[in-house]
């Protein structure tokens, strides 16, 4: 009895093991079919290194579309190059079907090459042409400036337009191109009349362009300093003295030295030491008018290196210069001193100084003269220097609607 009991159990055995295989073998055939039931197709199968990546895909299951109803787990980390998956899940009628993806880290992007002075600039004929300069930067190599390269040459003592390619390739050959237009010129805008002067066309890598207007809510967020341009933004009540840095009399050399006033109180330090200590997020500087009197070259001088120490006082500070304004024309009739003539150069100038240094300049000069290059009577109180309320009013109007937004 026990021997057949024995032969039993071991004629058992092997049928287990057998029915177990088998039960296997239809779960995985089972799965293998659900499997190809169930489609995903990635339009992405490549993450950009350090950016954010997600997925790009479509979903069927037997033929039927199903994306809405997938869900994934990402734990892509592109901050690691290589292969890497993805698990797309569906689930229908109680069953969980699965479908891994693979997903490559590399790097997709080329690198940003900024041209300083921008991509069309324009230089006197006969003068000396100096590169302006440029940066280039990638996303996975860091600082790439010393590998751009640059071809073409530019002639200044004949006219017309020259092409500077510069080229900047990564340690995974992203290439980037960019094209300079240099254009040689006798046209200079301080050559021009009074009634002609225009800065168009010049410098429109830091003059701010016309844009919508971004209301008071934009005129709000900055500190306006300097002269007694700035201190007329008070007297004609467009905004309040605490957001006001000022002293009279100053031009860009004693502005340097001279300490300033803050809401109308002395606060015994000049512009750069109270930039250093109080660092304003946002700043309109109005500088000029005082200075016309000086040579051409000292100002810019001077106006440069206070620029400069502004900027290193408070480098995260939103730094704006604004062009001094024009003056009445029976100023114009002086042979020395202050002029509508001299004040054009000094823009064209200072706006030059602040293309050098990437400040933005606010050319709100233009909004305030009238069809003879003059500050228009209206604009004006009865020096004909300080601006009235409507002066002040346009002044306002073009900060709001030349908005600095970033370019």
């Amino acid at each position: 009895m026990n021997k057949r009991v024995k032969k039993r159990r071991l004629k058992k055995g092997p049928i287990i093991v057998l029915t177990v295989i088998v039960i296997i073998c239809l779960i995985l055939i089972k799965n293998v079919f659900l499997k190809k039931d169930f489609v995903i197709t990635l339009q992405n199968p490549e993450a950009n290194y350090g950016e954010e990546y997600t997925p790009k895909f479509t979903a069927s299951y037997k033929g039927s579309p199903v994306t809405s109803k997938v869900t994934y787990d990402n734990q892509i980390d592109t901050t690691k190059m290589g292969d890497q998956k993805i698990v797309f899940t569906y689930t229908t009628n109680g069953k969980t079907i699965q479908s891994t993806k693979k997903i490559k880290v590399t790097d997709l992007k080329a690198p940003e090459l900024t041209l300083k002075r921008g991509e069309h600039i324009r230089v006197l004929k006969d003068s000396e042409f100096n590169e302006p300069g440029y940066d280039a930067i990638d996303n996975y190599d860091g600082e790439l400036t010393s590998k751009v390269s640059v071809s073409g040459k530019v002639n200044t003592s004949k006219e017309g337009d020259y092409e500077l390619i510069y080229k900047v390739k990564d340690s995974h050959k992203n290439e980037t191109k960019v094209t300079r237009v240099v254009t040689v010129t006798s046209d200079s805008p301080i050559n021009l009349s009074i009634e002609d002067f225009t800065l168009d066309g010049y410098f429109d890598d830091v003059i701010l362009k016309e844009t919508e207007d971004y209301g008071e809510e934009y005129t709000d967020e900055f500190v306006f300093a300097g002269d007694s341009i700035a201190l007329y933004y008070v007297i004609n009540d467009a905004i309040g003295g605490r957001r006001l840095w000022h002293q009279i009399s100053i031009n860009p050399e004693t502005a340097q030295t001279n300490p300033i006033y803050i809401n109308h109180i002395d606060t015994e330090k000049t512009f750069v030491e109270n930039l250093k200590e109080k660092k304003p997020e946002k700043m309109i500087f109005t500088l000029g008018t005082n200075g016309a009197i000086m040579s051409t070259d000292y100002f810019i001088e001077c106006y440069r290196e206070l620029l400069i120490q502004m900027q290193e006082a408070s480098p995260d500070t939103l730094l704006i210069v604004q062009s001094i304004p024009p003056v009445d024309s029976s100023y114009d009739e002086n042979e020395k001193g202050i002029s509508n003539k001299k004040i054009n150069e000094l823009n064209y100038y200072l706006a030059e100084v602040c293309s050098e240094l990437s400040i933005p300049f606010l050319n709100s000069a233009e909004a305030l003269k009238g069809s003879d290059g003059a500050l228009k009577k209206e604009y004006s109180i009865d020096d004909g220097i300080h601006p009235s309320e409507a002066g002040t009013e346009v002044m306002m109007n073009y900060m709001r609607t030349h908005a600095y937004t970033g370019q």
